[in-house]
């Protein structure tokens, strides 16, 4: 890790930032759009949210972190584990444990929101996760 390339690290970041972003965006609109309106409906007098378009750019914000230091992760651990595909499947499930389980298991808890879309987000952020990790493991190049 010494010799860490931070604009390549940025560039695999942003790109699996972007599909994670991709894949939740599909699941939330073509999958769970119907779901999510009729839980808005209840939930809006309840819990007073922002804007949809500043909702999109958290949303967005979240992806690209996790993106960031999903590829960070990455560039850490590839030379201890070995494989790049191992390294990268690894990188991609600690940024999902971290960033969606976790508060998925909260989420239920307390209530907030439907088992399905719960589900549903889950099953999308892994695999954006995991896609995203793999491609930005093929984009981050350690310095000569």
């Amino acid at each position: 890790m010494q010799n860490l390339n931070g604009s390549r690290l940025v560039l695999g970041g942003v790109t699996s930032g972007v599909i994670v972003f991709a894949l939740l965006a599909i699941t939330n609109t073509a999958i769970l759009g119907a779901v999510w309106e009729d839980w808005l409906a209840i939930a809006k007098p309840v819990f007073p949210m922002p804007y949809q378009n500043i909702s999109i750019g958290l949303w967005a914000g979240q992806s690209i972190i996790a993106g960031l230091v999903g590829t960070f992760i990455y560039a850490a651990i590839k030379d201890w584990i070995g494989a790049k595909l191992r390294a990268s499947y690894v990188s991609g499930l600690l940024v999902w444990a971290v960033g969606w389980l976790g508060l998925s298991l909260d989420k239920l808890a307390i209530g907030v929101e439907s088992e399905k879309t719960i589900y549903y987000n889950l099953l999308a952020a892994l695999l954006g996760c995991l896609i995203g990790q793999f491609v930005a493991s093929h984009i981050y190049k350690d310095r000569a």
